[in-house]
C-alpha cells in the first residue's frame, strides 16, 4: 500500500499542473468543492494523469464518486492492494 506522503508527492504536481495553480498546497483534505478550477474537464485530466502516473485503471463509478485527494488515494489504494 502507498503511504499518504508518497501519494501526495505524486498527486501534488498533477493537481498543480492540471489546475494551473503552481503554488497550490495539496493535502489529503484538498477537495473539488474548494477549488473553482477543479471543474468536470479538469477532473477528467486529473484522472487520466493519476492513472498514467500510478499505473491504475479507475472504473466509472469510482471516477464519478471521487471529489477529493482522499478519494483519489482511497481508490488508488484499492487498486494497488
Amino acid at each position: 500500500m502507498m503511504s499518504e506522503d508518497d501519494f501526495l508527492a505524486k498527486i501534488g504536481p498533477i493537481l498543480r499542473e492540471e489546475l494551473e495553480q503552481d503554488t497550490l498546497q495539496v493535502s489529503m483534505a484538498t477537495s473539488q468543492s474548494a477549488l473553482e478550477s477543479w471543474d468536470s474537464l479538469a477532473h477528467v485530466r486529473i484522472v487520466v494523469a493519476v492513472e498514467r502516473e500510478l499505473g491504475v485503471q479507475l472504473d466509472v463509478a469510482e471516477i464519478e464518486s471521487i471529489n477529493s485527494v482522499r478519494g483519489f488515494y482511497d481508490a488508488v489504494c484499492r487498486h494497488l492492494g
